[in-house]
């Protein structure tokens, strides 16, 4: 019997039927240390979220999450909702065979309905944000103490396109609920998400229960009879999970004989593919040349690459020498990719790309002359790192002064930080730059901060407040920026893309911010012999990110 959880609607389907195909060979898979990272933190942040609606709710709720057994967990569900418990966490729904679907809500929440049976509505717990500030939007929440009472908060509004995944979750689960008679009779399919958005002024932990219409025609589609239109998440989840069991069926239903049906689907890559363990099986299916797996950056979607596919182009070769001023190619893609903003311009970038990798260019410079870069007689370079809960524990500066050797000067704090020990950390930095710049305007010596992108100044104004560092932001500069005007990248334009092109080089062999936050752990262990290199490895590799800025300045320049 093919049962699909709530995450298969949401996966690539080459990866349903792999893992659903007995003629294929499982993959072992390593876990990489920065998905376990990822793994452990979420398990941790749900961990403290179910402590306080325990804390919060007390016998209101019931945790059957440390049961073990499938049917045990399924039968004490069951029995909670026959109870009419208010809150149940780690539960198990009941299998919808006919569906085909199997799933855990992290939460279920009874909905006050008259009805045969007490009704529940579902929730989920992720770390992530949910929700973004919108002028005109009206915010729809509910307190932890009292879960049920939906209230509005203006000037925000959930996420939609960008959080996609949580509502085909919430929606899988509300299925569940209908297939076992559960779901609230006579009312449009919603459900909630309790992430990391703190609203300390709706709540004094600043935890909310943010509600998500499940029945909103909010998504953008493709539509093959009107071009584009606009679903619901029931409407997508239906359609994406529906298709899955489909593959998945298939899949189960092979022998190995020469009468088997064909999959239904083969692998064009994606995002979710690079930390996928069935990578390499699905690049030897597809070789090596295939497009969809070397276009990393300013990847097309599947639907994108399927159109090409169509119409012959799936290898470098193939895209790079298609002309997208051709009118018979256009009349044909365009009808399949309506629902893409500017399907014209990506195609150009995806062909660029493809162009580059068979010349082997990782830059492409796209002006002509000198390159104006705003230049002092003291430069600093500046770069931060935070942990897994967005946590600034590191600002890490360049100084730079004409005719001395450069001097890395890092502001670190290895503790697990609070936001009191965070902003303390940020306004050490502040005064120690501030200093710097006071005596150098005294010397009548000119300043400027240099950074790549935004996250340092919207850390910085974020924990010290914008108008209180008004006076140091003046002097920043954007190297990215910079690049952007003039520069196109094949694998983007990110810095650890950026900087080898100019020279420079990191002296670890794994450098990158997810890397750096297993470091981060062992950093923290003292009672782990690790844990002074694991320090010592992140200065290192920040004092290597501050270096790569002044080499693509240097680049930039000539000097």
């Amino acid at each position: 019997m093919v049962l699909l959880t709530g995450y298969a609607a949401k996966q690539c389907a080459r990866r349903v039927h792999n893992e659903w195909d007995p003629t294929i060979e499982s993959v072992p898979w390593d876990l990489p240390p920065e998905l376990k990272m990822r793994f452990d933190s979420g398990r941790a942040f749900e961990d403290d979220i179910f402590a306080k609606l325990k804390q919060r709710l007390g016998k209101r709720c019931i945790d059957l999450s440390n049961l073990r057994g499938k049917q045990a967990c399924i039968d004490a569900t069951v029995a909670a909702m026959e109870q009419g418990v208010e809150v149940i966490l780690g539960g198990w729904l009941p299998d919808d065979t006919e569906g085909g679907r199997t799933g855990k809500p992290d939460v279920l929440l009874r909905y006050d309905a008259p009805q045969a049976l007490t009704s529940y509505v579902p929730g989920d717990v992720k770390q992530h944000r949910t929700t973004a500030r919108r002028a005109k939007g009206t915010l729809r929440f509910s307190r932890v103490s009292t879960p049920g009472d939906v209230e509005g908060h203006p000037g925000y509004a959930p996420q939609t396109t960008g959080r996609l995944d949580d509502y085909l979750q919430l929606a899988h689960y509300w299925r569940m609920l209908e297939a076992c008679g559960r779901a609230p009779d006579g009312v449009d399919a919603t459900g909630f998400i309790i992430g990391t958005d703190h609203f300390a002024d709706l709540d004094p932990l600043g935890v909310v229960l943010v509600w998500l219409d499940l029945a909103a025609p909010v998504f953008q589609t493709y539509s093959r009879s009107q071009g584009t239109a606009k679903r619901t998440a029931m409407e997508r989840y239906d359609h994406e999970q529906g298709f899955r069991l489909k593959v998945a069926k298939v899949a189960a239903s092979r022998t190995g004989s020469p009468h088997d049906s064909l999959p239904l689907v083969e692998p064009i890559f994606k995002d979710e593919c690079d930390s996928c363990p069935w990578y390499d099986y699905c690049r030897d299916i597809t070789g090596a040349d295939v497009a969809s797996a070397q276009i990393t950056s300013g990847r097309l979607s599947v639907r994108e690459w399927h159109a090409l596919q169509i119409l012959g182009v799936s290898t470098i070769d193939d895209l790079a020498r298609v002309d997208v001023a051709n009118a018979e190619f256009l009349a044909r893609y365009l009808p399949e990719v309506t629902h893409v903003k500017d399907p014209v311009g990506r195609l150009e970038d995806a062909i660029r790309r493809a162009s580059m990798i068979r010349s082997g260019a990782q830059l492409e410079r796209e002006t002509t002359g000198s390159i104006d870069v705003p230049r002092a007689d003291i430069e600093i370079d500046f770069d931060i790192e935070w942990d897994v809960e967005s946590r600034v524990y590191l600002w890490g500066a360049l100084v730079n002064r004409v005719g001395e050797a450069p001097m890395y000067k890092p502001t670190v704090d290895w503790r697990q930080l609070d936001d009191e020990s965070e902003i303390a950390l940020a306004e050490s930095f502040v005064t120690w730059l501030r200093d710097l710049v006071t005596t150098a305007d005294a010397r009548g010596e000119s300043v400027l901060i240099y950074h790549y992108s935004h996250p340092e100044p919207a850390h910085l104004k974020r924990l010290i407040g914008d108008h209180a560092v008004q006076d140091l932001t003046a002097r920043f500069v954007d190297l990215l920026a910079i690049i952007r005007e003039h520069y196109f990248g094949l694998q983007g334009l990110g810095i650890k893309k950026v900087a080898p092109a100019f020279g420079f080089d990191w002296r670890d062999e794994q450098p990158g911010g997810l890397q750096s936050q297993v470091w981060l752990q062992q950093a923290r262990d003292r009672s782990s012999e690790e844990h002074v290199a694991a320090r010592q490895r992140i200065l290192d590799y920040n004092e290597d990110d501050v270096r790569a800025t002044a080499a693509i300045r240097a680049g930039l320049t000539g000097a």
